[in-house]
């Protein structure tokens, strides 16, 4: 077994006094590659704000056992300001900061860095727009375009299909697929028949954090999921059978 990249033990936390995630306990390792799922308000970007260390805890602790490592996040599509005076190349350059948080000006090698990113992503002829111009596909490219331009040893996604079309949504999830023998992935998705073939493991989160050490959607998973569905996930797509429900 690797060393883990975080460590999370016993965590509670949450926002003002009142707590979302509780006694929540997770290792990430260099080759994992985590789906996240839970209901709505149940504590999924709660635990990214932990892991990111932009949120006190209540209890426990955070570490990292073989040092900090980089980590690029994409966020929520409904967090982004998409009026905020930045072009596509700027908003990819600034994943190139400096430790210090400021934005230096980039060298030779650098733009150079950014503008293959750009190309592979598809964006080159899309450089110079500002991000407010951009379909939610070509946003959510050009986020996740800076959370990689470090190199970082774990990516985190926040829900990224989330606004997209079904295209976008195929090539991300291939560009994942072609991304994860390099580094750790935390995808977050309500998508959960879509994600099973490709992740390597389950983390529930509602409230506590219940981790499965595979892709199989069993029973206990989806009553931790709290949600009327049963999903069977084998071959190349997903089939979903919903329950009754009550409403």
């Amino acid at each position: 077994m690797s060393t883990p990249l975080v460590k999370l033990e016993k965590v509670s936390t949450g926002y003002d006094s009142k707590a979302v995630l509780r006694d929540v306990s997770l290792e990430i390792h260099p080759d994992d590659f985590i789906g996240v799922i839970g209901p709505n308000g149940g504590g999924k970007t709660t635990l990214v704000k932990v892991i990111l260390g932009i949120l006190p805890l209540f209890k426990g602790r955070v570490t990292f056992p073989s040092g900090k490592p980089k980590t690029g996040y994409l966020p929520q599509a409904s967090q982004i300001d998409r009026t905020f005076p930045i072009s596509v190349k700027e908003l990819v350059s600034a994943g190139l900061k400096a430790p210090n948080g400021w934005f230096p000006r980039l060298s030779r090698k650098q733009r150079q860095k950014v503008n293959r990113m750009l190309e592979e992503a598809g964006l080159e002829n899309l450089a110079s727009k500002p991000i407010g111009e951009l379909s939610g596909g070509q946003l959510q490219k050009a986020f996740l375009c800076r959370a990689l331009i470090n190199q970082p040893q774990l990516l985190i996604l926040d829900e990224p299909n989330t606004y997209v079309d079904k295209n976008f949504e195929q090539e991300l999830y291939a560009w994942l697929k072609k991304l994860s023998p390099d580094k750790a992935i935390m995808l977050i998705s309500h998508d959960i028949g879509t994600i099973t073939p490709m992740v390597k493991s389950i983390a529930c989160v509602n409230g506590g954090l219940h981790y499965h050490p595979s892709n199989q959607l069993t029973e206990e998973v989806m009553k931790v999921y709290n949600c009327p569905v049963d999903v069977i996930a084998h071959g190349p797509i997903p089939h979903r059978v919903l329950k009754t429900h009550d409403s």
